[in-house]
C-alpha cells in the first residue's frame, strides 16, 4: 500500500459507515435475519487487487481537500500531497517526460503545494522537512538561487533538524557552483562539524579541500584532501597501482584519483616534494606516503618537468630506503630517463639501483619480501651495465672502461649465479679479460665457463679460449714461470679433450699436449697423450698423427723400448712429404733404433739376431751415417761366430 493510501481508505470506510447506518427504518419482514445467514454459503473469489498510479492518488488528494475543508487530516494530506507532486516531477524527469517552460524538469506543481502548506501552517514544527523537500524541488527545476535560500531558512530556522548535514551539503554544492568559495568553505565546515559518521561528511572533506584550494589557500587544502585520502587509503595494502588497492570500489577510486590530482597540484604550487613531510605525521598517513610522491612525479611528467619528476620520486627513496616501494619509484626514475632520451642519468639510475638493492645491501636484510620484487630489475640493470661498458671499453680500449665492464659483470655473477644467463656473462666477462691482456684473469674465467655450468653452447669454445690464454700468458712472462704455466695449460688441455672428444678441435688441443709433456721430460705422460690423439675417431690430421707418432718415437727410443720406436719412426716417415727436410733426422733416428736393437742382441748374447738387426740398417737406411758401423759390428760379430763366409 502507498504512503497516503490509509488516509484514502479511512475516508472511503468513513463514507460507507454513514451510507450503512442510514439503513434502520422500514427494514421490509422478509429481510436475511442472523439465523438465516448461518446456513448459506459463502464463496469469497480471489482479490483483484487496488490500482494504484501517483496521477490517480494526486486526484483523490486533491478530491479530498476539496471535500473536507475542515477535516483535521488536511494538513497531513496537503504535506502529502505536496511529496506525491514530488514523485511524480521526479518520475517524469527521469523519463525526460514533462519539463517546464525553461526546459528544466517542472517542479512547479510540488513547489506550490509546499509554499501552500507552509503559509497554512507556519509554525508546524514539522517544517522542517518541507523546507527540505521545497529546496530540494526548487534545485531540481533549476533555481538554485530559490533552493539555496530555502536551505538557509532550514538551518537557521532548525539548526539541529534532521536535515541539517545534507542541507548545509547541499548549500555549499550550491556556492561553490556560483563561485561563493568563502561561503561555500563554511558550509562545508558545518557539516564536518557535524556527525562524524554521517554520509555527507566525506564528500564534504574533499569539496572543502576544493573550496579552500580556489581561494587560493593551498596548504590548508592539503590538510582537507589529505583527510579523504586517510578515510580511503590508510592501512591498505596493495601495490603501486590504485587498481591493487584493496577493498576500494570503482568509485572510492574515482575518488582517490581525484583527490591525488588536487592534492598534486597543490604540492607543486608549493615546495614540491619538499612540502610533502610536513603532512605525514601519522603511522597511517605514512601507510601511504608513497604514492604521494608517486603521483607528484607522474604530474610532472605529464608536464615534461623530467628532472623534476626524477627529483620527486627519487626524493621519497632517499627519505624511505628500506621502505618495500622504494625500489618500485626508483625504477620509474630509470624508466623515465630513458623514455626522455637522457641515457647518461639512466646509467647513473640503474648504478644506484643495483646498488640499494643488490644482494649485499641493507635493503635486502631489511625487508626481503621488497627486495625479492627487486630482483629482476637488479639483473636487468647489471646485465645492461656490464654490456655499456663493455661496449665502450672495445671502442675507447680505455683501462677505465674495462674495469668498470668487469666490476658489473662480476656484480651480476655473484648476485645471480645460477640464472639462465649467467654463463653466458662470464663468457663475456672472459672475453673481456682477455681484451685487456689479463690472460691468467681470462683462462680461470673460460674454464668456469666450460666446465663449471651445465653443457650450454659455449662450453667447448670457452674450453678452447682457456687454452688460448695461457698460450698468450706464456708469450708475456719469462722462462722461470714457463714450465708451471705450461703444466697448467697441458692439464687444462687434457680437461678440454675429455669433455668435448668429438670437437674437432680435440686433435690440436691434445697434439699440442703431447709435444708440451714430451718438452717438460714427462715421457710417459707425453706419450699416452700421443696415443690418445693416434686413437681418436674420426681420425686426426695427417699432421696431428706425425707429431703423435714422433713423441711415441721418441719416448720409446729414450725409454730403450727401441723395437717400438723404429716402428713409431717409420709412421712418422710415411706422414712426412719426401721433399720435407726432416726426413734425414728421421731416417737417422730410424736407423739408430735399428742399430740400437742390435746391441742389445749383443748384449743379450743373441748374436745373429744382433747380426740380423745390423744387416737391416743398409736395407731400411742405406744413407745413414750409422750404416758403416752396423756393418762393421755385424762383421764382428760373425767373426765371433766364425761365419766365414
Amino acid at each position: 500500500m502507498r504512503p497516503g493510501s490509509s488516509l484514502l481508505l479511512l475516508t472511503a470506510l468513513t463514507l460507507a459507515a454513514c451510507s450503512f447506518g442510514g439503513r434502520h427504518k422500514g427494514t421490509p419482514d422478509n429481510a436475511p435475519t442472523l439465523k438465516s445467514l448461518a446456513g448459506r454459503q459463502v464463496e469469497i473469489g480471489p482479490d483483484p487487487g487496488i490500482e494504484v498510479s501517483e496521477e490517480r492518488t494526486i486526484a483523490a488528494y486533491r478530491k479530498f481537500l476539496e471535500a473536507a475543508p475542515n477535516a483535521p487530516q488536511r494538513s497531513e494530506a496537503m504535506r502529502r500531497l505536496g511529496d506525491l507532486e514530488m514523485d511524480l516531477a521526479d518520475t517524469r524527469a527521469a523519463s525526460g517526460e514533462a519539463a517546464s517552460p525553461t526546459g528544466a524538469p517542472d517542479y512547479r506543481a510540488a513547489i506550490a503545494r509546499y509554499q501552500d502548506y507552509l503559509k497554512a501552517h507556519p509554525d508546524d514544527p514539522g517544517n522542517d522537512r518541507v523546507l527540505y523537500q521545497l529546496a530540494r524541488a526548487h534545485e531540481q527545476g533549476g533555481e538554485l538561487e530559490t533552493a539555496l535560500a530555502v536551505l538557509d531558512r532550514l538551518v537557521a530556522t532548525y539548526p539541529d533538524t534532521v536535515y541539517r548535514d545534507e542541507a548545509h551539503f547541499r548549500r555549499g554544492e550550491l556556492m561553490f557552483t556560483a563561485q561563493a568559495y568563502p561561503k561555500a568553505q563554511a558550509a562545508y565546515e558545518a557539516v564536518l562539524d557535524g556527525d562524524a559518521t554521517g554520509p555527507y561528511r566525506e564528500r564534504a572533506l574533499y569539496m572543502h579541500g576544493w573550496a579552500l584550494f580556489k581561494q587560493g589557500q593551498l596548504e590548508e587544502s592539503l590538510h582537507s584532501f589529505f583527510g579523504v585520502l586517510d578515510l580511503k587509503l590508510a592501512g591498505r595494502e596493495g601495490e603501486a597501482e590504485l587498481e591493487s588497492v584493496e577493498g576500494l570500489s570503482r568509485a572510492d577510486r574515482e575518488l582517490v584519483e581525484d583527490t591525488f590530482r588536487v592534492t598534486s597540484l597543490s604540492l607543486q604550487n608549493l615546495q614540491g616534494a619538499e612540502s610533502i613531510p610536513g603532512y605525514m605525521p601519522t603511522d597511517d598517513r605514512r601507510s601511504y606516503e608513497f604514492r604521494v610522491y608517486q603521483q607528484l612525479g607522474e604530474l610532472y611528467i605529464r608536464q615534461e618537468r623530467v628532472k623534476d619528476a626524477a627529483d620527486t620520486l627519487g626524493a621519497f627513496a632517499r627519505r624511505h630506503p628500506l621502505h618495500a616501494q622504494a625500489p618500485v619509484l626508483q625504477a620509474r626514475v630509470i624508466a623515465i630517463y630513458e623514455e626522455t632520451g637522457f641515457a647518461t642519468l639512466a646509467l647513473e639510475a640503474k648504478k644506484d639501483y643495483v646498488s640499494h638493492y643488490g644482494v649485499d645491501s641493507e635493503f635486502r636484510r631489511a625487508n626481503p619480501a621488497g627486495w625479492q620484487k627487486a630482483q629482476p630489475l637488479v639483473k636487468t640493470h647489471l646485465s645492461e651495465l656490464a654490456r655499456h661498458y663493455h661496449a665502450s671499453a672495445q671502442k675507447s680500449r680505455a683501462s677505465a672502461d674495462y674495469q668498470e665492464a668487469i666490476r658489473w659483470y662480476r656484480a651480476y655473477l655473484t648476485s645471480f649465479p645460477d640464472d639462465p644467463q649467467a654463463s653466458q656473462n662470464n663468457f663475456l666477462l672472459a672475453e673481456l679479460l682477455f681484451e685487456d691482456a689479463r690472460f691468467n684473469e681470462a683462462a680461470a674465467e673460460y674454464e668456469k665457463v666450460a666446465y663449471d655450468y651445465p653443457l650450454h653452447a659455449r662450453s667447448a669454445d670457452a674450453g678452447y679460449a682457456a687454452l688460448l690464454s695461457y698460450a698468450a700468458q706464456q708469450k708475456t712472462q719469462g722462462a722461470a714461470a714457463a714450465q708451471p704455466l705450461q703444466r697448467t695449460a697441458v692439464d687444462s688441455a687434457l680437461r678440454f679433450a675429455k669433455a668435448f672428444p668429438a670437437d674437432p678441435r680435440t686433435g690440436a688441443v691434445l697434439t699440442d699436449a703431447a709435444e708440451k709433456l714430451y718438452a717438460l721430460n714427462e715421457g710417459e705422460r707425453a706419450a699416452a697423450v700421443a696415443q690418445q690423439v693416434l686413437a681418436l675417431d674420426p681420425p686426426a690430421a695427417d699432421d696431428q698423427r706425425r707429431v703423435a707418432w714422433t713423441v711415441v718415437a721418441h719416448t720409446s727410443f729414450e725409454a730403450s723400448r727401441f723395437d717400438a720406436a723404429e716402428q713409431a719412426y717409420a709412421q712418422v716417415l710415411a706422414l712426412t712429404p719426401a721433399q720435407d727436410a726432416r726426413r734425414k733426422d728421421l731416417v737417422e733416428r730410424q736407423a739408430a733404433a735399428i742399430y740400437k736393437q742390435g746391441e742389445q742382441a749383443r748384449e743379450a748374447g743373441q748374436a745373429r739376431e744382433a747380426v740380423a738387426h745390423f744387416e737391416r740398417i743398409a736395407a731400411v737406411a742405406p744413407e745413414s751415417a750409422v750404416r758403416a758401423t752396423a756393418q762393421y759390428d755385424a762383421a764382428a760379430s760373425l767373426i765371433a761366430l766364425e761365419d766365414w763366409p
